[in-house]
C-alpha cells in the first residue's frame, strides 16, 4: 500500500511540472547494488583495443603470406581466340621446357644409348643421329616432336670412354640440335 501512495504521489509532482522522481529508496540489502550501478555510470562506455590489434596484425601477416606466393604462378599456354583485336607475343606465355636426358651407359665392354623418353632406343650412335633428326621439328618435318633449340643432356656414365661421348654429341648435333649439354650420371 505505501508503494501505491509513493506512486500516486510522484505522478502528481510530474503533473504539476516538477521533473522526474526517483521511485527507488535503497535499503540495506540494495546497497551493494547501488554501489556498482553508480560505479558503471561514472565508468561510462569503454573500448578495448586489444582485439581489434590482434585482427588487424592478423590481416597483415595473412596479406603479407598471400603475396609471396604469387611471384611463383606460371603464365599457362592458351589458344586465343581470333575474334578479337589482341595480339599476344608467344614468346610471352613459353613455359620452360625440361631437358631431354640421353643416358650413355658402360655393359659387356659395350656402349648402351638410353633416352629417357617414351621412343625407339637407339644400338648406335648412327642410329642415334637418324632417330632424332626424325624427331626434330622443322617446317619440312612438321610431325617432329622436338625443336632444334631444345635442350638435350648427355648423361655419359663414368666408366664410359670419352670417345663414345663425344661421338654421341656429334651424333646430335648432325641431328641438328644446338643445345646439348653434358650432365653427371644419377
Amino acid at each position: 500500500m505505501a508503494e501505491s501512495v509513493s506512486i500516486a504521489a510522484s505522478l502528481d509532482l510530474l503533473a504539476r511540472g516538477a521533473g522526474p522522481v526517483d521511485l527507488f529508496q535503497p535499503t540495506s540489502d540494495d546497497a551493494p547494488v547501488a554501489k556498482r550501478a553508480a560505479r558503471r555510470a561514472r565508468r561510462g562506455i569503454a573500448l578495448n583495443l586489444t582485439p581489434m590489434i590482434d585482427v588487424t596484425f592478423l590481416l597483415l601477416v595473412f596479406f603479407v603470406c598471400t603475396t609471396k606466393t604469387l611471384d611463383r604462378e606460371e603464365l599457362l599456354r592458351t589458344n586465343l581466340s581470333q575474334r578479337g583485336g589482341a595480339v599476344v607475343n608467344p614468346t610471352a606465355l613459353a613455359l620452360d621446357e625440361p631437358p631431354l636426358r640421353i643416358e650413355l651407359l658402360r655393359k659387356d665392354n659395350h656402349t648402351v644409348i638410353k633416352v629417357l623418353a617414351p621412343m625407339s632406343q637407339p644400338d648406335s650412335f648412327e642410329q642415334l643421329t637418324v632417330l632424332f633428326n626424325a624427331k626434330r621439328y622443322s617446317n619440312e618435318n612438321p610431325s617432329g616432336l622436338f625443336p632444334s633449340d631444345h635442350p638435350i643432356e648427355l648423361a655419359p656414365g663414368k666408366d664410359v670412354p670419352w670417345n663414345d661421348a663425344v661421338a654421341a654429341f656429334n651424333g646430335l648435333v648432325r641431328a641438328g640440335y644446338h643445345q646439348i649439354h653434358f650432365a653427371g650420371p644419377q
